[in-house]
């Protein structure tokens, strides 16, 4: 039993040396520099173990992505039931803020979503457990209820992923100019999300 767990948890350190491995290339050259060969020769391991891994390095990428994506939405959730009891445009604004610290608080997992060129940070189809966490979904629910409250005005479904569009681009400006180590982030976020939120008010 322990030869086994012991085994499992090798497994696991050698998936997680490629992840971080990946991660790093993509963020630092860019998705086209990544390969398997690549990825091997920063671990100290052979393409061959790369690729028991993952078959390819869209599926590296479709791992980070998910990743990332339970790690915003998760951490969202949390904030949000925490704080049920605000008003819905400070809900709002915790998610807001929840989000963007989610982003940069891994600044190279950040990029390398990014600069992979991929979308599967808004794909959700076919994973029962990212529909369930769906962060379009719980953001556009957010409005919906705040509509009802007369707080927002009437909004369209396409206003939630113009809304999370903004929110990732200003997180990963602020990554790449390291506006995300100022003393102030903190309220540069607070300042983003109440211009954003302004737009919205009734």
């Amino acid at each position: 039993m322990q030869k086994r767990a012991r085994h499992e948890n090798e497994k696991e350190e050698i998936r997680n040396a490629i992840f971080r491995a990946a991660v790093k290339i993509i963020a630092d050259e860019g998705y086209d520099k990544l390969s398997m060969r690549k990825i091997a020769s920063a671990i100290d391991y052979t393409p061959t173990t790369i690729y028991s891994y993952y078959r390819d390095k869209a599926q590296i990428v479709d791992d980070i992505s998910r990743q990332i994506y339970r790690k915003i939405v998760g951490n969202i959730k949390i904030a949000l039931e925490k704080n049920s009891h605000l008003p819905l445009d400070d809900q709002l604004r915790v998610a807001f803020r929840e989000f963007m610290f989610s982003i940069t608080s891994d600044p190279e997992m950040g990029v390398a979503v990014i600069r992979s060129g991929t979308k599967a940070i808004f794909r959700v189809e076919g994973e029962p457990e990212l529909l369930e966490n769906n962060g379009i979904l719980i953001l556009h629910s957010l409005l919906v209820q705040g509509q009802k409250e007369n707080i927002f005005r009437r909004l369209d479904y396409n206003i939630s992923w113009m809304l999370i569009t903004a929110l990732i681009g200003f997180s990963i400006n602020a990554i790449e100019n390291q506006f995300y180590l100022d003393k102030n982030w903190g309220d540069l976020i607070d300042t983003y999300s109440e211009m954003l939120i302004s737009g919205l008010l009734a």
